[in-house]
């Protein structure tokens, strides 16, 4: 095997298995032609190897429930976040000597809470690309308003990292939903579960927002917890990956997963969990996630134990 074989047959690996038992050699081939002569693929070769890759892999089931999955909890979390806000203006978390001012301003303050619901709302009905163009526009205008503020000085102490971790959300929604409208991907079953997490999600909004006029802190062993959690799963999906060399590729994977889940955490607790409460969806979305994730694989398991009626099988005749 030449050097170049060897190198794009690596880079195929990068294909999903279904793709290179059906066209792999055709493609190495092809490939093998346009480079021939060298010992390395050519960048143009590798990013085309890559793009398809990506293209194929967004496209397996499994990728698309867990993609959709992602979607759909992120748009929970981040679109009932204002109205979760807007119920806990009127219900506690304005002083009664400043309510005459809020309940002045009602109209505006309502139709600014429901406004963020409307690309939920729309990709739960199924219209995906009206759920992108609103969500464009929404954080179009968010972005704008935020620079229209510091060209005007108003935000001059302003933390960009912070600033950037708050525009994540709505960013990962945005290419999400393209991505969805190009692959025609479609809301999770049942839908009638994302449909309930709707005044769910305001009602744990408005449930931050009590709990976050009181504190809350983070126990110095939760990234420990996390890293040791982190570590059995990855030892775990290692064991199950890997034939050979098991016992050694447990450790090294599982204390990398140790470093891993204890290290990262550790900051992001102080920037999500803390700061849930100033507006931060990600938290809620992880856990909206986990719950439909674990739904999921209980229903999967449910089906492949209940066994299926044969079409040949009849009902017993009655006496």
């Amino acid at each position: 095997m030449s050097p170049l074989e060897r190198r794009y047959r690596r880079l195929l690996r990068l294909l999903p298995a279904t793709h290179r038992t059906a066209r792999g050699e055709e493609l190495l081939g092809l490939l093998l032609d346009l480079d021939d002569g060298r010992r390395h693929p050519s960048r143009h070769e590798t990013l085309n190897i890559i793009a398809l890759a990506i293209r194929l892999r967004l496209t397996t089931p499994v990728t698309t429930a867990a993609l959709t999955t992602g979607l759909s909890s992120l748009l929970v979390a981040a679109g009932t976040q204002p109205a979760g806000g807007t119920l806990d203006l009127f219900t506690g978390a304005v002083l009664a000597t400043d309510m005459p001012a809020v309940i002045s301003d009602w109209p505006e303050l309502v139709v600014l809470g429901l406004l963020p619901l409307a690309p939920l709302i729309a990709w739960l009905c199924g219209t995906t690309r009206t759920a992108l163009t609103l969500q464009a526009i929404f954080l179009t205008f968010t972005v704008g308003w935020f620079v229209l503020d510091l060209l005007n000085g108003a935000d001059m102490g302003t933390n960009f990292g912070q600033q950037l971790f708050a525009y994540a959300v709505p960013v990962s929604i945005l290419v999400l939903l393209a991505i969805a409208d190009r692959e025609r991907w479609t809301v999770p079953r049942p839908r009638l579960f994302w449909w309930a997490l709707v005044p769910l999600g305001i009602l744990a909004w408005k449930g931050t927002g009590e709990w976050g006029r009181h504190g809350v802190y983070v126990l110095d062993a939760v990234p420990t917890v996390i890293g040791i959690l982190a570590a059995a799963a990855a030892a775990v999906a290692a064991a199950f990956a890997v034939r050979r060399h098991r016992p050694a590729v447990m450790v090294g994977v599982g204390l990398t997963g140790f470093l891993t889940g204890w290290l990262i955490p550790d900051p992001l607790l102080v920037n999500t969990a803390m700061q849930h409460f100033d507006g931060q969806p990600l938290p809620l979305a992880i856990l909206i996630a986990v719950v439909a994730a674990t739904m999921t694989g209980i229903g999967h398991l449910a089906r492949r134990r209940i066994p299926r009626s044969s079409p040949h099988q009849r009902e017993p005749m009655s006496s």
